[in-house]
């Protein structure tokens, strides 16, 4: 059996998931190899997010994505995407009226409503938009007002988890989760130390408790070890399943997928330790780049037939793109991270204007850790409001990209740099830092783009400036990142995966 793991699919997601996606998806429709992804978060709705997915052709109806609390809770948590018993389920509608209580709604928001005994504020009701559906509820300690627990409500109003906080310092203290049908089937314990430690996971069946755990890599461990058998191809691109996918007992061939760079300042990340530290358990490392798998190997004694190089690929048919459409603009997209270094991009805009130029840029991503109000103070002291443009996630890159005259990459590291090659594939040049991973195995300096030595503000500029003044008009995909090399790459991994005998099948056969 193939299968890949990963801590999470979000809907809104970037280049790591886009990745796994894309890759699980090749494998399925152009080898036939059915792929199951395990997944490892908690979500009560996870299926409208795999039923997107399925609607917008980033994974085919044939691929099973299943969840760790869905299968502790025997499959009676979450709904299978499209299925005919989700669509003919039960929506559970709740009165917004309670006898005894006084209610009052709130002014800017319908759906919100608090609850009132007397005088003492006793519960808080948060109802789907427009809908008699409630969403979670909040229950409130008379005397200080605060919240004692939250009941979490799944699409359809039914109950799927009871959060408990503690009266002396408000913070998390305890988990219930509930199945369909109503029954516990999981309990989350956490110290009231102001960072809700992790204390103890208790398992239920019947009533009864018949499993516990002090981590949540120990529970993943069981899951993986009861839901894998000896033999498995294993895909891993979450380094937090790592330890419990390494330590568990099934002898399966494991393929850690490493979507970005294992070095912060010339040290290893603590998330790839495990993996390098412990590479005899591992069958192949699948790397990004030849410059990550060398750094690797000059850290660490790894054989080289313990990596596979497949970098991202493109489209598997690029479309033809009108050159007159490209607009007086640059181009960011990307996640409005630290790790980006959007400061160096907006400095770097600044001092290209300086030089005579009014070419405009624009912004999309997603804040983080408070990263966009620094972009917005840069703009306000360089007065560039009216030349820098800032938007939300496009579902459309390419078409962003194809519209520009070149993508700008400041990043501190990389993985591999995936919005580079969408970029380029749209026919969009790119100006990068050399970081460590990718951009140098991406761009062909001087023909899809510029490489710019890191951190280098000035020289960033400059290669603004020259793309303005002397355009790159045959930017085009390199043979080896298109779709039908990424094909034959996967085609020998899988090949390759299938032949190398398993610690168990070596056994046997030296008894022979």
């Amino acid at each position: 059996m193939l299968y890949t793991i990963t801590s999470t699919l979000p809907p809104v997601h970037g280049g790591r998931t886009k990745s796994l996606l894309s890759r699980v998806k090749l494998m399925n429709k152009e080898l036939s190899a059915s792929n199951t992804i395990l997944t490892t978060n908690y979500n009560a709705d996870y299926h409208q997010v795999i039923e997107s997915f399925i609607e917008s052709g980033k994974l085919g109806a044939n691929i099973k994505v299943e969840n760790v609390y869905d299968w502790l809770a025997g499959n009676n948590l979450l709904y299978e995407p499209n299925a005919k018993h989700r669509k003919k389920a039960k929506y559970y509608k709740t009165s917004r009226k309670i006898k005894g209580l006084k209610e009052k709604i709130n002014t800017n928001n319908q759906d919100i409503v608090r609850y009132y005994d007397g005088d003492t504020y006793v519960l808080y009701r948060k109802f789907k938009t427009g809908s008699d559906i409630l969403d979670f509820e909040d229950f409130m300690t008379p005397y200080s007002k605060k919240r004692v627990e939250r009941w979490h409500y799944n699409e359809f109003g039914q109950l799927h988890k009871k959060t408990y906080f503690s009266t002396k310092r408000y913070g998390k203290i305890a988990e219930k989760f509930y199945d369909r049908d109503g029954h516990k089937y999981c309990e989350k314990f956490f110290a009231d130390d102001g960072k809700t430690t992790l204390l103890l996971i208790q398992l239920y069946k019947d009533g009864r408790m018949y499993k516990a755990f002090s981590t949540e890599k120990q529970l993943f461990q069981y899951y993986l070890e009861e839901r894998l058998t000896d033999g498995d191809i294993v895909f891993n691109d979450a380094r937090l399943l790592d330890r419990p996918l390494l330590s568990q007992k099934n002898d399966t061939k494991n393929v850690l997928v490493f979507h970005n760079s294992h070095l912060n300042n010339g040290e290893v990340k603590g998330s790839y330790k495990y993996a390098l530290t412990h590479n005899e358990k591992v069958t192949k490392f699948l790397v990004l780049t030849n410059h990550q798998k060398n750094d690797i190997q000059s850290m660490y004694t790894i054989a080289d037939d313990k990596f596979a190089v497949i970098p991202h690929f493109t489209l598997r048919q690029p479309p033809k793109y009108d050159k007159s459409e490209v607009q007086d603009r640059f181009i960011y997209i990307g996640r409005f991270g630290e790790q980006k270094q959007l400061d160096h991009l907006i400095k770097a805009y600044h001092r290209f204007r300086q030089l005579g130029y009014t070419t405009r840029l624009v912004m999309f991503g997603k804040d983080e850790a408070g990263q966009l109000q620094m972009i917005q103070d840069l703009i306000d002291l360089y007065k560039l409001n009216d030349f820098i443009e800032i938007n939300e996630f496009t579902n459309n890159p390419l078409l962003e990209f194809k519209n520009s005259k070149a993508s700008l990459l400041t990043s501190n590291y990389e993985g591999f740099g995936l919005t580079i090659m969408e970029s380029i594939d749209a026919g969009c040049p790119v100006i990068s830092y050399d970081v460590k991973y990718g951009p140098r195995e991406i761009i062909e300096e001087g023909k899809t783009g510029y490489l710019v030595e890191p951190n280098d503000i000035d020289a960033f500029a400059r290669k603004m400036a020259q793309i303005v003044e002397q355009p790159l008009t045959k930017v085009e995909t390199n043979e080896r990142l298109k779709y039908k090399t990424a094909v034959q790459n996967y085609k020998n991994l899988l090949k390759t995966l299938a032949h190398k005998k398993s610690k168990l099948e070596k056994f046997f056969v030296r008894m022979k």
